[in-house]
């Protein structure tokens, strides 16, 4: 007679726990013009300085540009309230390609290939030592 073995159990990974937020936190807004397109992108910090709500609006309504760009940042936040690393962020989404691209009214950013670049390049610039963004290729290495 053949018995068979207990199943043994699966190896579950922990459970991740979402940061909750606190009603009020600091923030900040900019406006940016891409390539001649008008955005707008919101921030919001955790009071240790870290971003966890991400939004960044597009001009133009209705468009289905405006509409993956909401969805983006709202899946950005998830992703920060999660706890996902701000540099693993910005690593993925600094140099992707599409359009609007171009010049932008931003001194400190002057030049982005699409939207999402140029908010890892934000973020990466308002929350990360200037050490981190110059090994992440958002400024120069010489400018760290």
């Amino acid at each position: 007679m053949v018995v068979a073995e207990p199943a043994r159990p699966m190896s579950v990974t922990p459970a991740v726990v979402r940061q909750h937020l606190p009603r009020t936190r600091p923030g900040m807004t900019t406006d940016v013009s891409i390539g001649g397109t008008d955005f707008t992108v919101f921030v919001s910090a955790d009071t240790d300085g870290r971003p966890v709500d991400v939004h960044i609006a597009h001009s133009k309504h209705g468009s289905f540009g405006r509409g993956m760009l909401e969805a983006f940042g709202e899946l950005l936040t998830e992703a920060l309230h999660y706890g996902m690393p701000l540099e693993e962020i910005v690593a993925r989404f600094v140099n992707t390609r599409f359009e609007p691209q171009g010049w932008t009214d931003d001194s400190d950013i002057p030049f982005v290939t699409r939207p999402i670049d140029y908010l890892a390049r934000f973020l990466a610039l308002e929350f990360l030592p200037r050490h981190r963004c110059a090994a992440l290729g958002v400024i120069a290495t010489d400018a760290a």
